[in-house]
């Protein structure tokens, strides 16, 4: 896993919609004679710093997920072979992205420097995140290191079927959750314990309500209130959700209103089609809210 190529690249995710934030991507420090912090990610710097732990995630998942498995030393080794400084020149020039930095014409030497082609790269990776999400990048990245790989994502929006505890709200559940490779012994709510001789139903206790039943409020407390499932569903849920599906998942945003008091509207286009509309008084809110909807109107989950 040395130097890759520049043949079979996967497409680079583009950063749609949003123009302050690709002027700040694809501007150099040098050509930021007085930066101002954006209100909503701050400044290229941060985007940088963000980038860099977001590369470092998904492609230590990548190696971490892969067969055979490889040992810690052994994926950090690689992972300095992924991220070198050769392979971070190679993608930034296959993908045309030295071309699209603006630069001030007396530190164009920087284009050489490799610290300041890896700020650069992490840049965009930090951008991608806070309006792609980490599935896409995932992806991305993955196919980056391995052409044609399958790229199996953790899934976020529902527990694993190799989790040992069934989910909170199903107390007493006996389904199909095994907890025959843990050493501890098994307990009267253990799953699948053997069809033929089931464990003995516990006693019943009078101090505490039977496990099919949630246990009453206290008196004089309000009601626990549960919250909708939409309010479950992020913009990295979705765009996860679609990466799984081998969909594609753009946004197309317009701002309209004084600067100081925008109002945004954020569509949400999954293979080229709108499904979804968000307005907000930042872009953040609005694509929130496009997402949501896009989620509902492919009928992902209940809303």
């Amino acid at each position: 896993m040395s130097s890759l190529g520049h043949e079979g690249l996967p497409p680079i995710p583009k950063i749609d919609g949003d123009v302050d934030l690709m002027l700040d991507v694809f501007t150099h420090q040098s050509l930021r004679l007085n930066p101002v912090m954006n209100h909503d990610y701050g400044d290229s710097d941060r985007l940088a710093e963000l980038g860099s732990k977001v590369l470092d995630m998904v492609v230590t998942y990548h190696l971490f997920s892969g067969r055979p498995l490889l040992t810690a030393r052994d994926i950090e080794i690689r992972k300095a072979e992924v991220v070198s400084d050769e392979n971070i020149d190679s993608w930034l020039k296959a993908y045309g992205l030295k071309e699209k930095l603006r630069i001030s014409p007396d530190k164009v030497e920087v284009l050489q420097d490799p610290q300041e082609l890896r700020k650069y790269f992490c840049t965009y990776i930090g951008a991608l995140y806070i309006r792609n999400g980490l599935a896409v990048i995932q992806t991305w990245i993955s196919c980056l290191i391995d052409p044609g790989v399958d790229v199996k994502l953790p899934d976020a929006a529902s527990p694993s079927i190799h989790s040992s505890s069934p989910p909170p709200s199903h107390v007493g559940y006996q389904g199909s959750f095994s907890t025959a490779s843990y050493s501890s012994p098994p307990s009267s709510q253990s799953s699948m314990g053997g069809f033929a001789s089931p464990p003995p139903a516990p006693p019943v206790s009078i101090y505490a309500p039977q496990p099919s039943f949630p246990p009453p409020p206290l008196p004089g407390n309000p009601p626990t209130t549960v919250p909708s499932s939409m309010s479950l569903v992020t913009l990295a849920l979705v765009n996860q959700t679609a990466a799984q599906k081998g969909l594609q998942v753009t946004y197309a945003a317009d701002q309209v209103g004084p600067s100081h008091q925008p109002t945004w509207t954020v569509k949400c286009f999954i293979n080229g089609v709108e499904y979804g509309r968000g307005i907000g008084k930042s872009q953040k809110i609005a694509k929130e809210e496009a997402a949501k909807q896009a989620w509902t109107t492919m009928g992902w989950g209940p809303s």
